[in-house]
């Protein structure tokens, strides 16, 4: 298959953006399918690419590469959840601790969904966490998926509605 465009160094980083990016939905796609539902009249992947494109740097050799700490895994306006992830080497797992709402909106409630995601960035793995409602809060464990390396672990979280047609824009955890 032959282009018709021309590759003005403009292109060649467009395309090395979206590459990056369509690549990373598809291997996302379970959390992607959950944090990005009601964006416009496109795909959630089309969303997620959307949304991270100004995410991703590209080389002089147009290599793209993505800051994973800016990534957004889902969008949306309800309010981010309050969630911290730590790590456990004894027990190679990960806790995720969220706080309790204290008072409901009409951007959180307490019947919420909370989503914890685990990203292993050399793999291209991806692991979504249920958690807690947020009206419940408290601790979720998981163990490190066997063959992850934890150095290559990012975390996320976000909330969903209750019936998962609204949602929270992400945030990004440093693992503790």
């Amino acid at each position: 298959m032959s282009r018709k465009d021309n590759p003005t160094p403009e292109i060649l980083e467009q395309r090395a953006k979206m590459g990056l990016l369509i690549q990373l939905s598809r291997r996302l796609l379970p959390v992607v399918r959950l944090g990005f539902v009601g964006i416009g009249n496109g795909t959630t992947s089309n969303a997620f690419v959307q949304m991270n494109l100004k995410s991703v740097e590209v080389s002089g050799d147009y290599v793209a590469t993505l800051d994973y700490t800016v990534m957004k895994v889902s969008s949306g306006i309800l309010y981010s959840p309050d969630v911290t992830v730590s790590f456990d080497s004894e027990g190679n797992s990960f806790t995720f601790t969220q706080g309790t709402l204290e008072e409901e909106s009409g951007f959180e409630m307490a019947s919420d969904k909370v989503y914890g995601v685990l990203f292993e960035s050399e793999l291209l793995q991806v692991r979504v966490v249920a958690l807690k409602t947020r009206g419940e809060g408290g601790n979720t464990m998981t163990n490190l998926p066997r063959g992850w390396t934890k150095e290559n672990v990012h975390a996320y979280c976000f909330a969903t509605s209750k019936n998962g047609k609204i949602v929270s824009d992400s945030t990004y955890l440093t693992i503790e």
